[in-house]
C-alpha cells in the first residue's frame, strides 16, 4: 500500500510538471527542421506622458516592447527557385486584427529594420494607453538571407494567419518576398525599390518612391521650374546608373528636352578629369570673362548643356562637384536621385552643391503638417528623428490600419480589393494613391541644397 501511495504521487508530480511545461509562454522553440519563430510583439511597457515636441523632450527614453525572439535557422545556400504557384481555398482562416511584418532585425540591415519596427509599433498605436489598439502586430526576422525572407512570409500567412504582410526587402530578394506571398494568397505590400515587382500577381503591391517616379519628379521640376532643355549625365558604369540614365532619356525626351551628352565613369575612381573633358569637348581648358549682376568678373566654362545629372552617392557626388569647380565648370545646376540624400551630403565639399536638386519621399523638416505631426511625435517616443525607412513603414502601417478599420472586410481577397481602391491616403510622405498596376501613386518631394542644409522646395 505505502509503496502504491508513493507511485500515485509521483504520477501526479510529472504530470503537474507536463502540463505547466506546455502552458510556458506563446513561442516554443521549434525542432530541426520546423518553421522558424518570429518575434510576437505583445503588450508594451506604459510609455512617457511627455507632450510631443523635438525641443522639450530630449530626455525621453526609447520605449521598450516585451517580446520573445528565437533566430531562424542558418540556410546554407541562398538560392531560391521560383515555385508553382499553390492555390489555396478562398475560405482560409484569418485573423483580421493581424498584420505582419518581414524586418531585417538581424544582420547588415538590422538597424534599418528595428526602426521600422519602431514606426509600424507607433502607427499601429500600440503604445496608445487611452485607446488600446485591437491589432496584434507579428514580426518574422528576415536577417540578410533570401530564404529567410521566404519563410518568414510561409510562417506568417499559413501559421501566423495574418491579414496582410508588410516586407521591406533589397532588389533582390523583393520578388522572392512576392512570390512566395502570390502562392499563399496573402496581401503584400512590399517597401522596395524593384520596379515591376508586383507584375508577380494581384497579391502583391509596392510602397515606394521607384526610380521611373523619382526621375519623372526630377525631370518636370527641371523643365517646368528651372527651365532647363538641355542636359547631360555623368553615371557610374552598374546596374543602378545605367537604368537611371535609361528612364532620364526617356522622360526628357518625353518633356521635348534633350540629353547632350551620357558619359559613364567606373564606379571605383576619384579622378574625374576625363570625362570633364568630355563633358566640355573642345572647350575645356579655354576659359571666357562673363559678369555676373555685382560687375565682378568671373571665370567660368561655357557648357553646352544647361544641367547636369548625377546619379550616384553623396561621396562620389561632392568629389566629381569639386573637380568641376577646380576647372572652372560653374554655375551648371546639378540634379541627383535619392541616394543625395544622406547627412554625408552636408559634410565637407558640400558647398560645391549649393543649388542641387534631388527627388525623394521624405524629409524631416518638411512643409507637410502630416510630416511634422509625425516627427514630433516620433521623436516624443525616440528620443531620435526618424529617417526615410522610418516614415515609409508609418505610412505602410497605416494604409493597411485604414482599410481593416472597415468591419466588413474579412478575407484576404476583400482586402486587397479595399487597398487596390485607395485613393489620396494623407500620410507622412505625401499622398498616396494606387492604380491597377498596385504600385503606390506618390508626388516626390523635390529636396535643394540652400545654404548648407537640406530644404524641401516643392
Amino acid at each position: 500500500m505505502k509503496n502504491n501511495r508513493w507511485l500515485a504521487v509521483i504520477s501526479i508530480l510529472l504530470m503537474f510538471v507536463f502540463i505547466m511545461g506546455c502552458a510556458k509562454g506563446s513561442v516554443i522553440s521549434p525542432h530541426k527542421g520546423a518553421i522558424p519563430e518570429v518575434k510576437v510583439v505583445e503588450k508594451p511597457v506604459k510609455p512617457s506622458q511627455t507632450t510631443p515636441s523635438k525641443a522639450k523632450t530630449p530626455e525621453a527614453k526609447p520605449l521598450e516592447i516585451k517580446q520573445q525572439v528565437v533566430k531562424p535557422p542558418d540556410v546554407k545556400s541562398a538560392e531560391v527557385k521560383a515555385q508553382p504557384p499553390v492555390v489555396l481555398p478562398p475560405s482560409i482562416p484569418v485573423n483580421r486584427n493581424a498584420v505582419g511584418c518581414v524586418f531585417p532585425l538581424t544582420g547588415r540591415f538590422a538597424d534599418a529594420g528595428n526602426k521600422a519596427l519602431d514606426a509600424v509599433l507607433l502607427s499601429a498605436k500600440i503604445f496608445d494607453q487611452r485607446s488600446p489598439s485591437p491589432r496584434k502586430i507579428v514580426v518574422a526576422d528576415s536577417g540578410e538571407n533570401p530564404e529567410g525572407i521566404k519563410k518568414a512570409v510561409a510562417y506568417l500567412a499559413d501559421q501566423a494567419k495574418v491579414m496582410v504582410i508588410v516586407a521591406i526587402t533589397g532588389t533582390a530578394e523583393a520578388t522572392i518576398a512576392a512570390r512566395e506571398a502570390q502562392k499563399r494568397q496573402v496581401p503584400l505590400i512590399l517597401i522596395a525599390s524593384k520596379e515591376g515587382v508586383t507584375e508577380v500577381g494581384e497579391y502583391v503591391f509596392q510602397h515606394f518612391l521607384t526610380p521611373t517616379q523619382q526621375i519623372q519628379a526630377l525631370t518636370k521640376y527641371a523643365s517646368d521650374t528651372l527651365n532647363v532643355a538641355i542636359f547631360a549625365v555623368l553615371y557610374p558604369q552598374d546596374d543602378y546608373g545605367e537604368e537611371m540614365v535609361r528612364l532620364f532619356r526617356g522622360e526628357i525626351e518625353k518633356a521635348g528636352g534633350k540629353v547632350d551628352k551620357a558619359i559613364p565613369y567606373n564606379k571605383r575612381q576619384a579622378d574625374f578629369t576625363e570625362q570633364i573633358k568630355k563633358l566640355m569637348g573642345s572647350k575645356f581648358g579655354a576659359s571666357e570673362k562673363v559678369h555676373a549682376a555685382t560687375e565682378e568678373s568671373q571665370s567660368r566654362f561655357s557648357a553646352d548643356f544647361e544641367a547636369l545629372f548625377i546619379p550616384d552617392s553623396p561621396l562620389r557626388v561632392k568629389m566629381i562637384a569639386s573637380q568641376l569647380a577646380f576647372y572652372d565648370v560653374k554655375a551648371l545646376k546639378l540634379l541627383g536621385t535619392s541616394l543625395w540624400h544622406s547627412s554625408d551630403l552636408l559634410k565637407k565639399g558640400a558647398e560645391y552643391l549649393e543649388g542641387a536638386v534631388f527627388p525623394d519621399s521624405f524629409l524631416v523638416n518638411g512643409i507637410l503638417p502630416e510630416t511634422n505631426d509625425f516627427v514630433d511625435v516620433y521623436y516624443s517616443a525616440y528620443s531620435r528623428e526618424p529617417d526615410n525607412i522610418e516614415a515609409l513603414a508609418y505610412d505602410t502601417m497605416g494604409l493597411a490600419i485604414s482599410v481593416l478599420e472597415d468591419r466588413e472586410i474579412k478575407t484576404r481577397a476583400e482586402f486587397i480589393k479595399a487597398l487596390s481602391a485607395v485613393q489620396g491616403f494623407r500620410g507622412v510622405t505625401g499622398s498616396i494613391s494606387f492604380r491597377g498596376n498596385r504600385v503606390a501613386q506618390k508626388d516626390a518631394f523635390i529636396l535643394k541644397v540652400q545654404s548648407g542644409k537640406i530644404e524641401q522646395v516643392k
